[in-house]
């Protein structure tokens, strides 16, 4: 599929709030919106659009998240992504060239209940698995729009002060549905939930201030994008460069996320380029800029499978 200014321009709205209407996006891009609906569509039969999400706050709901890099043996690796697709905890699992085999998120109330969740999985595969990394996140930002070279706008946004608001179960369904969809209509939520498409609304707008839901987005193939990511694990032996380091990476275009993780000395990013052979040079100038810090792991992201958001234990 030609990804021209129009495909490229969908791609980038959507992936700043993929509830934008057709109408909006017409205004926006200056096309008619039945070509906005006809790229659409083509967009998702392509598979470059392999869903429209929701990243919701799962910290809010009371979970933490661990990650897992993993490999395991070349003969099970089907069945433990078809594993890994049938599991109610797993928010985000992606297939690696490097190191790696495999990377995924798994989210739980507790460490413990991660631990046992991790230990679930390892039993049913321990024969399989050669080795594992397991490690719990302490924060991760993700810039994905830097995907069509767009630049984020790092001003501290000003928010309403944040209510404690209690969630119930029409909360958790509402949620639960704009993850699976986050353009589903308000009439079809009013279905589900048995509440008219205003109480709906004002629902959304509550979750929305109240940052439960931090923002709308679109899942998508970037391979089909003609560009690659790696994850790149850094160490950074000058903790007080921290700040400026964060910054830096923030500002970069070619980087697509940050993580850190609770008492682990690794900090992890996404690197976006065009070409392998461009991978070099991109962390040569970070290098030549802070110096203190090291490179340990890079890997090739080969294909997501699960997109980073909540899976259905947050919603149970």
């Amino acid at each position: 599929m030609c990804m021209d200014r129009v495909n490229n321009q969908i791609l980038l709205e959507l992936m700043k709030n993929s509830r934008i209407t057709n109408k909006q996006l017409s205004k926006k891009i200056k096309v008619s919106r039945e070509v906005i609906a006809y790229r659409i569509n083509k967009l998702i039969n392509e598979k470059i659009i392999l869903n429209f999400t929701t990243e919701i706050n799962y910290k809010k709901l009371g979970f933490i998240a661990g990650s897992i890099y993993l490999n395991i043996k070349e003969d099970k690796q089907d069945e433990f992504i078809e594993f890994l697709f049938n599991s109610n905890y797993i928010s985000w699992a992606v297939e690696l060239s490097g190191i790696w085999n495999f990377g995924f998120s798994i989210l739980g109330k507790t460490v413990e209940e991660i631990d046992a969740r991790f230990n679930e999985m390892y039993l049913r595969f321990k024969d399989e698995i050669l080795n594992h990394r397991f490690t719990i996140h302490k924060q991760t930002k993700y810039f994905y729009e830097k995907y069509f070279n767009e630049r984020i706008d790092l001003k501290i946004k000003k928010h309403k002060k944040e209510e404690i608001i209690k969630i119930d179960n029409i909360d958790k369904l509402i949620l639960k549905e704009l993850v699976k969809n986050s353009r589903i209509e308000l009439t079809k939520l009013s279905l589900i939930t048995k509440i008219s498409p205003q109480a709906v609304s004002k629902r959304i707008k509550r979750l929305e201030d109240n940052n439960y839901i931090s923002k709308y987005y679109i899942f998508i193939d970037i391979s089909k994008l003609n560009i690659y990511q790696y994850e790149i694990f850094i160490t950074n032996n000058n903790k007080t460069i921290n700040e400026r380091l964060f910054n830096h990476l923030e500002f970069r275009l070619d980087i697509s996320y940050i993580a850190e993780y609770i008492g682990d000395p690794y900090l992890e990013f996404g690197l976006i380029v065009k070409s392998p052979y461009d991978v070099r040079n991109k962390l040569q100038e970070i290098i030549s800029l802070f110096k203190n810090i090291t490179i340990i792991q890079i890997d090739l992201f080969q294909k997501e499978y699960i997109a980073i958001s909540p899976p259905a234990c947050v919603f149970e």
